[in-house]
């Protein structure tokens, strides 16, 4: 028709269903090269999904917990209202927990009112490009934290707990992204991501978080005890390892679904293997009897560990036939 639009037919139906009469505007959406999906226009033009948090709670915390909990179920605008002035201190504390989510914007603000939004688009947040971030991240902390224990360098190794605080904020963002994709199957689709897709990133977000908060913790453990030269040397090696692990094992997971992943997750089931064999010697060293050292060798542990089961994500189950 016109010569630039082809003319389709919507299931009768479905259109009475969804008020779809003579003259009604659709949104039709390209999900991919092969998929076009179409909507009433009132399913694109939402309103936003607002939340009122009460002020005060029994305790401010409960407060923080209500402000993230809101974020991570999707609410678009969240509104903490008191019936009293909030005052300096807890205004403080509740603005700190809402910089740790990503994409809030304070909107409004009196004596007993803060109200933020969401501010980014759904489609826009692309659960591969959240979780690329926070392993890139987590690299960062990793090589880092190695060459500060090789260096001797205590102000390096202190640094590397801050950027945890980068891995939490892109942790959340990466929830609420997937909990979107739950609600909404046209947005998962828009990712490219099937259900159990879904669930599968759900799991990695938990991992990678875990890995962060670890490595923060051996971070700490190495900047406020102090360690021989021989032993600095030795964790520095195996820092160095997880840093490739964590490499190996997100590339894994991306590509799981283009093939050949099965290489790098053996290459993985490796190097878990050597860490394991390594920390075990180094357990044995005259200079590793102490708590600090004990500590360190558990935190290691737990991140192979963590990686090695997001490199097991990349596994593909075969149908049967």
């Amino acid at each position: 028709m016109g010569g630039g639009t082809l003319l389709i037919s919507l299931p009768k139906d479905w259109a009475k269903r969804n008020g779809v009469m003579k003259g009604a505007i659709v949104a039709v959406d390209e999900l991919s090269a092969r998929k076009l999906i179409v909507r009433p226009i009132e399913d694109v033009i939402e309103k936003p999904r607002e939340m009122i948090v009460e002020y005060p709670g029994e305790d401010l915390s409960e407060v923080m917990n209500d402000i993230t909990g809101a974020y991570l179920l999707g609410f678009d605008v969240i509104s903490v209202v008191g019936k009293k002035v909030i005052s300096r201190e807890d205004r403080a504390r509740l603005k700190a927990t809402m910089a740790r989510l990503v994409g809030l914007e304070i909107m409004d603000e009196d004596s007993k009112m803060v109200t933020v939004q969401f501010l980014l688009e759904s489609s826009a947040i692309i659960p591969e490009k959240i979780a690329r971030r926070m392993s890139s991240i987590l690299d960062g902390m990793l090589r880092d934290l190695a060459e500060g224990l090789t260096r001797g360098d205590s102000k390096l190794v202190a640094l590397v707990a801050e950027r945890d605080d980068e891995v939490d904020r892109l942790y959340f963002l990466l929830v609420r992204a997937i909990r979107a994709a739950i609600m909404r199957p046209e947005l998962a689709e828009s990712y490219g991501l099937s259900p159990v897709d879904v669930l599968d990133y759900r799991v990695l977000a938990s991992f990678l978080e875990s890995v962060g908060d670890a490595v923060s913790e051996l971070s700490k453990t190495f900047h406020y005890s102090k360690v021989s030269r021989q032993l600095s040397r030795e964790f520095s090696a195996c820092v160095s390892r997880l840093n490739r692990m964590n490499e190996l094992a997100t590339q894994a997971f991306i590509s799981r679904r283009v093939g050949g992943p099965r290489s790098i997750i053996m290459e993985v089931d490796t190097l878990a293997k050597e860490m394991s064999q390594d920390l075990g010697r180094i357990a044995q060293l005259p200079a590793a009897q102490g708590a600090p050292v004990a500590e360190a060798l558990g935190s290691i542990d737990r991140v192979s560990k963590l990686l090695l089961d997001i490199s097991d994500l990349a596994v593909i189950t075969q149908p049967i036939p």
